[in-house]
């Protein structure tokens, strides 16, 4: 039986650690495993196997992990070769920083997403939809949206969601 994914809402993410990681798809901000190769050192000792890390090695490795994440990210995305997985979803290719992630949606002009959390305000949603509508005298389907709308490639389907509201309710209580 497979382990249920958690989804984690933007609001009980980690925000403002620096260098954090987050997954796109589930929204995890916490808990992540890297593909990684650590020599182990191996004795007898009374007759049972004991399996260690060098000390000294491992913290050197983890220093520089530390130091270079952005490069590993960045490099890892590039070639196609998985470093950091999530520990929640266990997908590898959404997973990058979370400042890179945010900065994106900035940069797109996104009036809200799973990703960054940062939803317009209704009234501004209610507002930015009225205009169309009220050009096509209601005549306006959600894939018309879909074709027709800047806003919407960039998130406004994650905002109509977010409130709970549907482009039909917008229509009625403008009368179409």
């Amino acid at each position: 039986m497979s382990r249920a994914i958690k989804y984690y809402e933007p609001e009980h993410r980690r925000y403002g650690v620096a260098n954090n990681l987050q997954c796109g798809y589930c929204g995890n901000t916490t808990a992540f495993y890297m593909n990684l190769k650590f020599k182990h050192e191996l004795c007898v000792e009374k007759g049972s196997l004991n399996v260690s890390l060098n000390q000294q090695r491992t913290q050197h490795i983890l220093d520089s992990i530390s130091k270079n994440i952005w490069d590993m990210i960045s490099k890892s995305q590039s070639d196609g070769k998985e470093i950091f997985f999530c520990a929640n979803c266990d997908e590898s290719e959404s997973v990058d920083l979370q400042e890179r992630l945010i900065d994106y949606c900035w940069q797109m002009g996104c009036p809200g997403c799973e990703v960054c959390g940062n939803y317009i305000s209704e009234e501004e949603l209610r507002d930015l939809c009225t205009e169309c509508i009220n050009e096509r005298n209601g005549e306006i389907t959600e894939e018309d949206c879909m074709y027709s709308c800047s806003n919407f490639d960039n998130g406004l389907i994650d905002v109509f969601n977010h409130y709970d509201i549907t482009l039909e309710d917008l229509k009625k209580e403008l009368g179409y």
